[in-house]
Order: structure tokens, then C-alpha cells, then sequence
């Protein structure tokens, strides 16, 4: 097995030689043939057609299930989507090369799962277990059979909501299903329906069921969808009811736990197991966990004679308020207890939940159950070497490549690690503002940022760039809260409908409050990525959703008639357009962002810079608009070169740098007497390294070395572990006056700038002081770059 030294890392040149799939040290269990997911970003040309990837453990081929989920111009792979199952030891990292290889035959795999369409529905089998996923009822799945073991012909009793006064469910929905992963390896089955109760159907959901090759258990998703005329529902009550039928006499078990997980099982007077997961608790519970990543675990299990069904509600503490209740009769897996305060859904709002189905023997012991469930809180999920970013950044500007120095990687990992978070159904995976708070409703109420400056996409570059798992689980984290809670699933405003909500009180704007859908708050790499790195397609339909309503936005008078709003409507609009237009490949994307284009020349004609109305006599520049709008100009060019863009953006910089830096060399917030006070956005840090990459002069990046000093001076809002509960119901955790925005604010621009000036030396008085021995000891071995 190829077991590498997490701490010194392997050598820059080995790992060029053979690319590596990285796995870090997580459980101490071993971990036969588990199921992996990875997404692997390919260079231009790097993985053509007639070509296939190989992964190799104690050098033999792993069969492995492949999918291409995007391609270059040249039709090479730009993501490919591989399934696969290593055997992972406990307590150590592995490493498993891979290459790119002429196709040949593909490897079976020991197990495989077999699908079988059936007038009634699916039939899946897994080599471990056989069941139905029924097109009439999300149960979510019927006719299940334990291989060497019992049948439970209806062992659960679809998911019941209860809302508004009106409780409907999913066991008589009629059902679409579409099939999104065929195996060998995993499946995936996407189902389509509406909650139904006597009176006919209201509240739409998705359902997802997932299998893995020669696996006993079952990953399930549910998700509602409110895109009903009522403006607001109450949400009281989301449960699913596992009732396998019984022979002999029943025993039960529940887990909870965020360090060690407390175990109780049924005792000889069979008395119901139950356990709440509230805001309260939450608030008792002294967790030190990057909640993104890992908190806790939450499980049940009930068996008989014949069997059992265990059930785990995925980051439950994280959405909160969670339930199981276990008892003779079976479990009730309380996705939104009965008996919590009402929560407000509105119109266009979505939420999911999953969770683990596992079923299993008799005897199955209780503690491999709750690894099971620990593997499902926190899966192994590979990194790639930073070697192979290099020569396969699949976004083009190269941050995920970048090498920026210790010390401002230092930086941006406490900006990362230190983000003002929350907890709750509704609020995890985002995170609130200070200034938002007392600004719009001065501090009575949370403003959430909504991921303002797409969050989740500078997570996933970052991942690539440092290999850090929390990292990725960040952005995935972050764009599911985003296709949940704050994309726009249905309004009858098209200006509305499709879009992402700015930031607002509750998520959405309520009546009478600010907020709503603009071009300057809406973005869609995080969807993209989403969809690029897991293969659900979700995600793509979002980011096209988003765009859609980009387009309908840019057809209001204020849009088209130039110099009417701020300039980052348009210069958002434009990156939006540019980023479907590279990632999809369509033309329709490219066209409209040409058309966007020619509306900024004209107001860059008519002023000689992007003056745009502020005060009622004014028009000022804007340095953090102006530069973000230069940006999205110049990710333009990655179409096509373009010398007039080229000139364009040199052309702003230059402005800017006459006209709005203070007499001590800083840039400033907004050309207005009362408003010419030190800034130190990093969006023009990012303009100032596209002036010098398209000229060559050092100028520009001499001047952003001033700004970077002073952007480094700025503190870093400690998280401290701080908890604080919320009017809302979420619980906060994070500095009270800190924003949840700061990393994706800065992250861009600081990275792009340092990776472009430090190699010239300009950032030489910024580093740590090199130390190549210890006092009367061996040479320190070099840090490694990149996951080890």
C-alpha cells in the first residue's frame, strides 16, 4: 500500500513524475473498498477523446466509473467525475497514482450494481441489498431485501410536512425519476413529485436515492420547495417514519456525540430512546470543529430477530432543530421536530436533508454502526497534488496554481478559518454582517450576506491551491445553502424568479424590508463548481437559473440607458455571463456577454471613465466597483484577445491611479469629500496585476505593494469560538461585529497579486525570516506545498 508521511510530503519532482490522489489521515478504522467520489480538473488537450484515466493501488488498476462533465474547444476533458473503491488503512495518509492512459478494456469490479426499469419504478441491486425506488410514492424506496438476510417490503413511510395548517406528504406522490449515475460502482436516481395530502398536491420536492457497489446502506436526500402563491409558509413539522415489520422481540439504539459519541440502547423495561438537537443544546455543547467540515454525529438503530435499519441525519447540529425518536414500533426521524417554534419558508425557498439508510444483520455490532455513520458525516475525499494544478487549472487564472508566500497564505487562512458563521436549518452555510445588520435595521435584526462575492467559489480555488479539506467542504457547504435557501425557485416576478436573493433579513426579502435580486449580487461559478465537482445537476441548472435572470435584468431601462446605476451591475452581469459562457461553452452566453461589452465601451466613451450617480449633484468614481468591473473586462479576454478590452483595462487602472489615492499612496473609498478616506479593496489589487500582465510595467505592481501593506494591516476578526444565540433561531459563532464576507472579499484579488509579485522580489519584505537549520541540529526539512 502506498503510505506517504503527512508531515514532510513527497518530493516536487516525484509527485510530477506520478500524480497523485491524496488521502489525509482521518479514521482509525480501516476502510475496505470504500466508496470515493472525486472530480479531477484536466489542462487544455490533456485528456482527449480515446483516452481514460487509470488509478493504481499496490500496483494494480482500480476499476473505477468515469463520467465527463465538461470539455475545452478541443473537446479534451476539462472535469472528469471517478468513482472508485480503495482500500484505506486507519490512522495514516495514502497516496494512489494516476495517469492518463490510452483507453482499453474496462476493469470489472468485484461488485457491481445492477439496475432493472420496471413499469413500478427502479430496481436497484447492490450485491449487498436489492430495493425498489417506486415512481408511484417516495418512500423513499420499497421491496427492500438484506442479501443473506430479511425482506422489509415497506420499511418507511415517505416524508410528512406539515405546514401552514396543511400536512402532506410523499407516499402517494406520482413520481418522475431520471436516472443521473448508472454505476458500475454508485448510482444515483433523481425523483421529481409534489407533497400530497386528500385535497390534491402542494410543495414540490426532489428526491435523491444513492447506491454503492456491494453496500448495504443507502444515502437519501429529500428536499421541499416552496412554489406556491403564498408569500410565506410555517414550517412545523418534516418527518420520516421507519417501520420495518417485526419478528421477535425488538431492540433499539440511539447515538449523539461531537467528540466521543454516547451510545444508549433499549434496557429490559423497553422504554423509548429520544434526543433533541435544539438551540440549547447547541449552545451547552463546547465544540472546537471547522463546523463546515465536521461537528458531530446523530444516528438510530432498531432490529430484530431477523435484522435491522439504521438511520443518520447528515450535519444534523448543523441544521438544527433535529429529533429521533426510537421505540418498539421502529424510528421517527424528526427533520424538523413537532413542537419547535414555527419557521418562516418563503416564496421560492427550498430546503434539503439527507440521510444514511443502513441496513444490516441481527448481530451487526453497535460501534461499527457508528463508524458507518462517523464515514457518512465526514467521507474520505482525495486532494490533488499541487504539481498537478500546474499544468490542469481548469478556471484559467491560475489562483488554484498560485504561490503566494507563507506570509500572505497565512493571511487568507485566517480570513478563511476565522469567517463569522452560523448554525441552523436555515442559515448554515451562511453567515451574517455587522455593518448589514445596523445599517438596514439598525442591529434589531441579522442581515445574512447570502455568500456575498461567492464565497463558495473562492473556497473551491483555495481547496485546489492549498489542498485543505475544509476548504472544499466550505464550498460545497456553501453552494448547497445557496441552491437551498437563497436561490430564488419561484416568484411570479421574472425579475425575481431564478435569481439570488442580495443580502436580507431572513434570507429573503420580507415585505416591507429591503432587498431583492440585482446583477451586483448574483453570481453562478459556486453552481458550476458545485455541479463540476459532484456531477449532480443541480447545480448547472442553477447556474443557468441565475443567468437567465441576469438576462432579464439587463432588459430594465436602468441597464440599458448607461451611467444610470453603480457600474458593478454591469461588471457583475458581465463576469456571470463570461462564467457560463466558459464553463457551458455555449455560444448564447458568449453573445450576451459581447452585448454587455459594448454597453461599458459606450459609458467609457461618453465620461472618459466609469463615472456613475451617487448624491443627487454627483458622480464619483468608485475605486472597488471600478476595479471589479476591470476584472470581469478582463476575464473577458479569455474568449477571445481582444487589444481593445486590453487597452481598456489599462486605461482604468491609470484612471484610478491619477485620481483616487490619498496623499499617503492608498487608495480611497469613493471620489466625495467626506468619503476620501483610506480603502483597501483587493479588487483593485486584481486590476492593477491585469495592467501589468497586459503591459509588462512594474509600475503597477509597485503601486499595489503599497496597498497590499495596508490591506495587511486590516485585522482579522478572531472567531474565537464565540457562541451566541439569535432572534432569528440561528446560533452565531464569531465576533459580533465581524462579516461573514471577509475571505471571498479578499481572496481574488490578494492571491492574483502576490502570485504575480513575488517572484520579482517586491514582496521580499514580507516574509517569514528563512530559517535553513536548527540550533545544533539536522536541516528542518522544507514545508510541503500542497495536500501531503
Amino acid at each position: 500500500m502506498n503510505i506517504i508521511n503527512p508531515n514532510r510530503g513527497s518530493s516536487r519532482k516525484e509527485r510530477k513524475r506520478n500524480p497523485m490522489l491524496l488521502f489525509e489521515k482521518i479514521s482509525c478504522h480501516p476502510r475496505r473498498a470504500e466508496p470515493v467520489t472525486v472530480s479531477i480538473p484536466c489542462g487544455l488537450g490533456r485528456l482527449r477523446p480515446g483516452q481514460g484515466l487509470v488509478i493504481q493501488q499496490d500496483g494494480h488498476d482500480l476499476p473505477l466509473q468515469t463520467r465527463v462533465l465538461a470539455r475545452w474547444p478541443d473537446r479534451s476533458a476539462k472535469w472528469l467525475l471517478v468513482d472508485f473503491q480503495p482500500d484505506l488503512p486507519g490512522n495514516a495518509a495514502v497516496s494512489l497514482p494516476f495517469a492518463i492512459v490510452d483507453m482499453s478494456a474496462a476493469i470489472a469490479p468485484p461488485a457491481a450494481i445492477v439496475l432493472r426499469q420496471a413499469p413500478e419504478g427502479i430496481a436497484v441491486d447492490t450485491g449487498a441489498i436489492s430495493f425498489l425506488v417506486p415512481r408511484r410514492g417516495f418512500a423513499p424506496v420499497t421491496d427492500v431485501t438484506l442479501h443473506q438476510g430479511p425482506t422489509w417490503p415497506n420499511p418507511c413511510g415517505g416524508f410528512l410536512l406539515t405546514a401552514s395548517g396543511r400536512s402532506v406528504g410523499t407516499a402517494e406522490a406520482e413520481c418522475t425519476l431520471d436516472l443521473e449515475e448508472p454505476g458500475p460502482l454508485r448510482a444515483v436516481i433523481v425523483v421529481r413529485g409534489k407533497h400530497r395530502d386528500a385535497a390534491g398536491g402542494w410543495l414540490d420536492f426532489r428526491g435523491r436515492v444513492t447506491a454503492y457497489a456491494g453496500k448495504p446502506y443507502i444515502e437519501v436526500e429529500h428536499q421541499f420547495i416552496h412554489a406556491e402563491a403564498e408569500a410565506q409558509i410555517d414550517l412545523a413539522s418534516l418527518t420520516l417514519r421507519l417501520a420495518p415489520q417485526t419478528t421477535g422481540t425488538p431492540r433499539w439504539a440511539l447515538g449523539e456525540g461531537y467528540y466521543r459519541t454516547q451510545i444508549e440502547v433499549s434496557g429490559p423495561q423497553a422504554r423509548p430512546l429520544a434526543r433533541l438537537i435544539d438551540a440549547e443544546l447547541i449552545l451547552r455543547q463546547n465544540f472546537e470543529h471547522y463546523v463546515d467540515c465536521f461537528y458531530g454525529d446523530f444516528w438510530a438503530d432498531w432490529r430484530d430477530a431477523q435484522g435491522g435499519l439504521a438511520v443518520t441525519i447528515h450535519q444534523a447540529h448543523q441544521n438544527f432543530p433535529k429529533g429521533l425518536v426510537a421505540d418498539a414500533s421502529g424510528i421517527i426521524c424528526q427533520l424538523y421536530p413537532e413542537g419547535q417554534p414555527l419557521t418562516a419558508i418563503r416564496q421560492g425557498m427550498a430546503k434539503t436533508h439527507r440521510i444514511l439508510l443502513h441496513f444490516h444483520g441481527p448481530d451487526e455490532p453497535l460501534d461499527r454502526l457508528s463508524v458507518r455513520s462517523l464515514q457518512f458525516q465526514l467521507p474520505d475525499r482525495p486532494a490533488l497534488s499541487h504539481d498537478w494544478m500546474l499544468g490542469n487549472d481548469p478556471w484559467g487564472d491560475g489562483l488554484c496554481a498560485a504561490e503566494v508566500g507563507d506570509r500572505v497564505l497565512g493571511e487568507l487562512i485566517a480570513r478563511f478559518m476565522d469567517r463569522h458563521t452560523a448554525l441552523g436549518m436555515l442559515h448554515f452555510g451562511d453567515a451574517p454582517d455587522a455593518g448589514y445588520s445596523v445599517g438596514f435595521s439598525g442591529g434589531a435584526q441579522t442581515v445574512w450576506i447570502n455568500n456575498e462575492y461567492d464565497h463558495a467559489h473562492n473556497c473551491a480555488q483555495f481547496h485546489f491551491q492549498t489542498g485543505e479539506r475544509a476548504a472544499l467542504d466550505a464550498a460545497l457547504v456553501a453552494a448547497r445553502h445557496w441552491l437551498d435557501v437563497d436561490l430564488c425557485h419561484y416568484s411570479p416576478d421574472p425579475l425575481q424568479h431564478g435569481g439570488l436573493w442580495a443580502h436580507t433579513v431572513d434570507h429573503a426579502p420580507p415585505v416591507g424590508m429591503p432587498g431583492g435580486v440585482a446583477p451586483s449580487h448574483e453570481w453562478v461559478d459556486a453552481f458550476l463548481d458545485y455541479y463540476f465537482l459532484t456531477g449532480r445537476g443541480e447545480g448547472l441548472e442553477a447556474a443557468q437559473s441565475v443567468a437567465d435572470n441576469v438576462l432579464r435584468q439587463l432588459e430594465r431601462p436602468a441597464l440599458r440607458d448607461i451611467a444610470q446605476l453603480s457600474v458593478r451591475e454591469l461588471g457583475w452581469a458581465l463576469d456571470t455571463l463570461v462564467a457560463m459562457a466558459l464553463g457551458t461553452g455555449e455560444q448564447r452566453w458568449r453573445d450576451a456577454a459581447d452585448e454587455v461589452v459594448g454597453r461599458l465601451l459606450r459609458w467609457h466613451d461618453r465620461f472618459g471613465s466609469f463615472l456613475a450617480p451617487y448624491t443627487s449633484h454627483s458622480m464619483p468614481r468608485v475605486p472597488f466597483m471600478i476595479a471589479l468591473t476591470g476584472n470581469s473586462l478582463a476575464r473577458y479576454t479569455r474568449l477571445q484577445p481582444n487589444p481593445r478590452i486590453d487597452a481598456l483595462v489599462v486605461s482604468m487602472t491609470d484612471d484610478l491611479i491619477a485620481h483616487m489615492r490619498g496623499p499617503d499612496g492608498v487608495f480611497v473609498y469613493k471620489e466625495f469629500p467626506s468619503l476620501r478616506r483610506p480603502f483597501a479593496p483587493p479588487q483593485v489589487l486584481h486590476l492593477l496585476t491585469h495592467a501589468w500582465r497586459i503591459t509588462g510595467d512594474l509600475c503597477y505592481l509597485r503601486v499595489g505593494v503599497r496597498q497590499l501593506a495596508y490591506t495587511l494591516r486590516q485585522p482579522v476578526p478572531s472567531r474565537d469560538f464565540a457562541k451566541r444565540g439569535d432572534p432569528c433561531g440561528a446560533v452565531l459563532l464569531g465576533a459580533s461585529s465581524s462579516s461573514g464576507a471577509t475571505f471571498a472579499f479578499n481572496y481574488p484579488g490578494t492571491a492574483a497579486f502576490a502570485a504575480a509579485a513575488r517572484p520579482l522580489g517586491l514582496l521580499a519584505w514580507l516574509e517569514y525570516p528563512e530559517v535553513d537549520e536548527p540550533a545544533g541540529g539536522d536541516p528542518l526539512p522544507p514545508l510541503p506545498r500542497g495536500p501531503a
